[in-house]
């Protein structure tokens, strides 16, 4: 059974869109971008990722193509919207230049000592690498051509007259005439056949003398790239849809689609056939089907989450890009609730579907917006339970468990991995994971028949079960909206900043041209999130700002924290290093001065880490750090800094609920130095509202508690009960649900 490929690493440099990218022939990865820039990547060693080692400057526009050259080890071409093409060698330096094209120069290939260059002006060109000669133009149709070459020696071109040709030096030789039903965006050639992918929303293959083979039918919009595996066994597809897309070769199916939160313009296989994709955010991926290259489960699960965001956005728009894994019936609505706030979910309201996302603090479901070109559902319904959640399932089995427990029901999607399934049914259960096998084997056997409903055959009577900890029925608990602090005066800040620059030292005021940009960038922040904030704004506000010394940045702080309300700010928390330094410098501030405005600041700053997943797990890889930051600040005097660290707590407390739903691991160790901390607070602190958000952190802590009840013992060893009558009010249902933990 096939695993599916999932994020390995994420590569960012670009300060655009990535457009193209190549393998060459030493190892290094080159990608190229609408930032004129070419970034050169390389692994040290087989075991380790992809670092950047150099940025190549020598286009003055977008750069379009990129091709591995075969003459000389680690050499390459490119192609830009410039109208020239470069050959570089291993170190990036451009050593021959190809100037001809009358248009931008969009596709790039090599053969023997020639290369081929396709443009928008209607032709390839075969080109001397030795000096930069054309040798021969050929009219291949209209605009953008894209250009191969086969195993023959034949160069293959497409182009806006979605004709395909086969020149044989300067003779077509071969001609398909509507080989596509729109622009042919890309060609590439194994050993037996050619692909195609087009304008038309379709991949093709075809013989070598353009006889098609099949069509690869699924992408909602424009087919950008296409590429072989390694073993010709599969083709991967990269689209305007916002998905890479795996396909077989022998049956022409989709076996997997890769959501991506932007156009995908290129996809290439790896030789250890791991994929890299070139993406409209900015950002190189690698995706691997190997375990041991796989990033860490945070980082997979807010890349998916930023897609799904940025499907959502495109939901508002009617676009068809959104991804459907299942689609239920509206009516079901009522009975469902989200997982977390901002989770989203497809509903069919007759026959029209539409993207809804969960409003945790209102508990219901917000309408997004219409999503076209969705299917139909056409899966089993499953109410869902502590484990499974609910939704539309490929089978919903009935598990006979033997007289003592009866049926249980086992939903499973094909493409899940059955182990993990079996684990989850055993953690539900709670019956010995030695049943695991067993379990796996009949859903392999079920799946694989395609069986649906009753299941024909079932496990043997598992082992007893375990006695264990059921958790009471809450009412209020677990909180799962986190508690920030979003409102701000930005006009005020805006004077403060304004009124500091004249204060700070020459080298760190911002010029006429920044302060410009630091008052559009405030503006669009008052706006809201529907603005989209330009690199140069951001980079006024984060980093140059940053550098004035501390006594001047109480306002700059300030507006960080109003900025983290805005999907910009999970610019600053991606890649490997998610932030570190933006981090630890506030944690810095915070620990300055305590009592002081920056101090409040900062603690505010902390609390609104948590808006946007990517910021929130950037926070809580940190967690240790954070959590010590937020113990010192304790003894403020501030009573509203310490509210804003016992908001800290709460959210903390969140995400160690969210990020451990069964058979996942919680992590007891995080959530008893968070406990501890909230004790300490309803200890020490005067102030009611925090004192409630640190029992808030708490209820939802203990949702969490496992068998033996560690979390609930801590609590009354503390006299917790003890300290909830005096917030009764405050508290409200909140109070019945933690005496009930506590019982």
């Amino acid at each position: 059974m096939d695993v599916d490929f999932e994020l390995s690493q994420q590569l960012q440099g670009h300060e655009s869109q990535v457009r193209c990218l190549a393998l060459l022939s030493d190892g290094a990865l080159v990608s190229g971008g609408l930032d004129s820039q070419v970034i050169i990547w390389r692994r040290p060693s087989e075991e380790e990722g992809f670092i950047r080692e150099k940025t190549l400057k020598h286009h003055t526009d977008f750069v379009f193509a990129l091709a591995p050259s075969h003459s000389e080890k680690g050499s390459f071409y490119s192609g830009s919207k410039d109208r020239l093409a470069f050959k570089c060698d291993r170190e990036g330096n451009p050593c021959i230049q190809f100037q001809g094209h009358e248009g931008p120069v969009c596709s790039i290939v090599e053969i023997g000592a020639k290369v081929v260059t396709g443009a928008w002006d209607g032709t390839a060109k075969v080109w001397d690498i030795t000096n930069g000669t054309c040798l021969l133009t050929l009219e291949a149709g209209a605009h953008a051509v894209a250009v191969a070459t086969l195993p023959t020696g034949e160069i293959v071109t497409g182009s806006q007259d979605k004709t395909l040709r086969v020149f044989r030096g300067e003779s077509c030789v071969h001609k398909v005439d509507e080989a596509h039903g729109d622009i042919i965006r890309h060609i590439t050639a194994s050993s037996t056949g050619m692909a195609t992918a087009s304008n038309d929303g379709s991949v093709k293959l075809w013989s070598f003398d353009g006889l098609q083979m099949s069509v690869l039918g699924g992408h909602q919009s424009y087919v950008y790239g296409v590429a072989f595996s390694g073993d010709n066994s599969e083709i991967i597809s990269a689209s305007d849809d916002s998905t890479l897309k795996v396909w077989s070769v022998n049956d022409s199916q989709c076996k997997q689609s890769i959501v991506h939160a932007g156009t995908v313009w290129q996809a290439i296989p790896l030789p250890n056939s791991d994929i890299i994709t070139a993406c409209a955010d900015m950002i190189v991926r690698v995706w691997t089907r190997d375990p041991a290259r796989m990033a860490a489960e945070a980082e997979r699960q807010t890349q998916q989450e930023i897609a799904q965001q940025a499907a959502v956005a495109a939901a508002q728009k009617g676009s068809s890009s959104v991804p459907m894994d299942s689609v239920i019936d509206i009516s079901r609505m009522p009975t469902m609730v989200g997982k977390k706030n901002g989770d989203v979910k497809m509903f069919n309201d007759n026959g029209t579907v539409f993207a809804y996302m969960w409003n945790a603090g209102a508990r219901c479901w917000d309408k997004v917006g219409e999503v076209m070109g969705a299917p139909k559902p056409a899966k089993v319904f499953y109410e869902g339970d502590s484990v499974f959640p609910s939704g539309e399932y490929d089978f919903v089995w009935d598990v006979d468990m033997g007289p003592s427990m009866g049926t249980k029901k086992l939903p499973f999607n094909r493409g899940q991995n059955p182990l993990q399934a079996a684990e989850s049914f055993c953690s539900r259960e709670q019956i010995h994971k030695g049943n695991m096998d067993q379990i796996r084997a009949f859903i392999e056997q079920n799946a694989g028949d395609g069986a649906s409903g009753a299941a024909p055959a079932a496990p043997a009577a598992p082992a007893p079960a375990p006695t264990a900890y059921t958790e009471p029925s809450m009412e209020f608990f677990p909180v799962l909206q986190p508690a920030v602090f979003k409102d701000g005066k930005f006009e005020a800040l805006q004077g403060k900043i304004l009124e500091f620059n004249q204060q700070v030292e020459e080298e760190l005021r911002l010029d006429p041209v920044d302060t410009q940009h630091l008052i559009e960038g405030i503006s669009k922040l008052k706006m809201g999130v529907s603005t989209e904030l330009r690199d140069c704004e951001k980079e006024i506000i984060v980093k140059k700002l940053g550098k004035w010394p501390n006594d001047k940045l109480f306002p700059v702080v300030d507006l960080w924290r109003l900025l983290l309300a805005h999907p910009s700010s999970s610019d600053f928390f991606k890649g490997s290093d998610r932030g570190t330094s933006y981090i630890l410098q506030v944690l810095n501030l915070l620990a300055v001065d305590i009592n002081s405005p920056l101090g409040l600041c900062a603690a505010r700053y902390l609390a609104n880490l948590f808006i946007y997943q990517t910021n929130k797990y950037a926070a809580f890889d940190k967690r240790e750090l954070v959590l010590n930051g937020v113990e010192a600040a304790i003894s403020s005097t501030n009573k509203h800094t310490k509210l804003a660290c016992a908001s800290v707590l709460l959210n903390m407390a969140i995400i160690l609920y969210e990020s451990s739903q069964p058979p996942k691991a919680f992590d007891e160790a995080t959530a008893n130095r968070v406990l501890q901390l909230a004790l300490t607070f309803l200890s020490k602190v005067e102030d009611e509202d925090a004192r409630c958000r640190a029992m808030l952190a708490i209820g939802t802590l203990l949702t969490r508690d496992s068998a033996k009840r560690p979390l609930s013992g801590a609590c009354k060893a503390a006299d917790l009960l003890g300290k909830i009558p005096p917030l009764e009010s405050k508290l409200g249902a909140a109070a019945a649900d933690l005496r009930k933990f506590l019982q």
